[in-house]
């Protein structure tokens, strides 16, 4: 059975979060009623510490002001964040006492934030493994890794995390306390999708038998179980229905909302960027064996007030960000745009199809290079894995593409341009796959159009590309190289001018939008 779900627990004046519970471990009892709760706060696909959408959604200060509320309804919380949350960042790509932040900023923040437990993602394997190393060690919440492992020239080895580097364990086991002594073990498990192959991971993509030898070991240790995944939704319904001994899977990996029921379980995912939070209360009867679960899906919005410890360290993380992009020539809170319409930047999108992001990002380098007959950019360029609405800033299309890259312009015939095209879209679900701007394919004719006619293959055609397209780097384009005698570059932007949109992507698309706006 597969349905969505938002269960509202409470409605009282001052809110959810304001409504004490009537089971809380705040609150001593002479006797004990062998009933006890347990509170997981979950949040998932988190890159941004700071609120988006001008202020209205998000903002890990939020969520920190929800946790205290919730522990001082019952102290047995716990915050969840189920991975990616250490990159794609555009901060993560500034530099701060001389090296790269990559992440730091967002585990300093979530230190502070109370994050108790998290699971990898497959961004946090974006990073260097000496980056992921050193920000595994800044982290003072726990992880649990059940199928991906550190690879080292001495073999596998967990991951380890804390300044007391502690290997990561494949389970754990939390154990609970309330008021009137009634006393709970709760087994958890945690898996990451294992989309992104890296030297120094090595994953087992055997989520389904994982889980299910895990579980056979913690059942008879644990009053129940759940998990923490980072697997796309259909592995997360089919891990419920495999293993239902986990009666609650809190997801990523999806940036939507969504709550699920199979059978006794529930599958849960929050919005990405903390937009929402899952709410989950897990009410065990130990005398009946029964474990009852509500959930709520909250808001994170200008209703929550921002915790005032948390919103000094993003405070301090937000100006050392944009000293930086001042640096840079970018004025991160222009507001360039403001609109309803969502501009689609999921990778399940961009590395897929054209989306109104992408054709936004196509048409801006496409009017800084009005000579150009056409554009071609490597979807791995947006990086951004989220949906961008409202007041449209310059700080929104920086952590779009958060690698900037400058615009080259190029002339190749069609025969090496076609080439191109095909090896792009064969290269479809990676980053490797092309957008484009005047240019399609005609799926009956089983050709590719420019400009509404064939592309000639001893024709010379002019194209705007990024400059790291042509570095041959690109999955399967390696022929794609100023090295290649076909290629003759036409046109190199002159460097640090800033006057010329050719230097970087980014600036061709802040000028695109300062022009249609006016």
């Amino acid at each position: 059975m597969k349905r969505y779900l938002v269960i509202f627990l409470f409605i009282c004046t001052t809110g959810f979060l304001a409504c004490k519970s009537s089971k809380s471990g705040s609150i001593s009892r002479s006797a004990d009623d062998n009933k006890i709760e347990v509170v997981f706060l979950q949040m998932n696909d988190v890159y941004e510490i700071s609120p988006l959408e001008g202020g209205k959604t998000g903002g890990l200060s939020r969520v920190a002001t929800i946790r205290k509320r919730l522990a001082a309804q019952n102290p047995n919380v716990r915050c969840i964040i189920a991975g990616d949350f250490l990159n794609p960042s555009v901060v993560g790509t500034l530099k701060y006492e001389g090296q790269r932040i990559s992440g730091r900023q967002m585990v300093d923040v979530m230190n502070t934030a109370g994050v108790d437990l998290a699971i990898f993602g497959n961004h946090e394997f974006d990073l260097s493994e000496s980056d992921l190393e050193k920000r595994l060690t800044e982290s003072q919440f726990q992880w649990i890794s059940s199928n991906a492992w550190h690879k080292t020239a001495n073999g596998l080895t967990p991951f380890t995390s804390g300044s007391t580097q502690e290997p990561m364990p494949v389970t754990r086991i939390l154990e609970f306390k309330d008021g009137d002594g009634t006393q709970v073990r709760v087994g958890m498990i945690g898996l990451v999708i294992d989309s992104n192959p890296k030297d120094f991971v090595q994953y087992d993509a055997r989520y389904f038998n994982i889980a299910r030898r895990l579980a056979d070991s913690l059942e008879s240790h644990c009053d129940y179980l759940v998990a923490i995944t980072h697997l796309n939704i259909a592995d997360d319904l089919e891990l419920s229905k495999q293993v239902p001994g986990l009666r609650l899977i809190m997801g990523g990996h999806d940036h939507d909302h969504m709550y699920h029921q199979v059978g006794e379980s529930f599958v849960a995912k929050a919005d990405a960027n903390a937009k929402t939070v899952y709410v989950h209360k897990l009410l065990y009867d130990k005398l009946q064996k029964k474990l009852t679960i509500q959930s709520q899906l909250v808001p994170v919005n200008a209703t929550v007030p921002m915790d005032s410890t948390t919103q000094r360290v993003v405070d301090k993380w937000t100006t050392i960000a944009d000293h930086s992009f001042n640096e840079l020539g970018f004025s991160p809170n222009e507001v360039l745009l403001d609109t309803q319409e969502l501009l689609d930047g999921r990778e399940s999108s961009v590395r897929h199809h054209a989306t109104n992001l992408t054709q936004l990002v196509t048409q801006s380098i496409a009017a800084a290079a009005p000579k150009a007959d056409a554009v071609i950019l490597n979807s791995g360029s947006i990086r951004i894995d989220d949906q961008l609405t409202g007041r449209i800033t310059q700080y929104d299309i920086l952590r779009a593409l958060p690698f900037g890259g400058k615009i080259l312009e190029v002339e190749m015939n069609g025969g090496l341009l076609k080439k191109i095209l095909e090896t792009g879209k064969g290269n479809e679900g990676s980053g490797g796959y092309l957008l484009y701007h005047q240019i399609s394919y005609d799926e009956s004719k089983k050709e590719w159009i420019l400009k509404q006619r064939s592309i000639d293959s001893q024709k010379i055609y002019r194209i705007a590309i990024s400059d790291f397209l042509l570095t041959g780097q690109e999955k399967n384009l390696d022929f794609l190289s100023s090295k290649n005698p076909d290629i003759k570059i036409v046109y190199t932007p002159e460097k640090n001018d800033p006057k010329d949109p050719h230097n970087d992507v980014r600036q061709a698309i802040i000028a695109y939008l300062r022009t249609n706006k006016k």
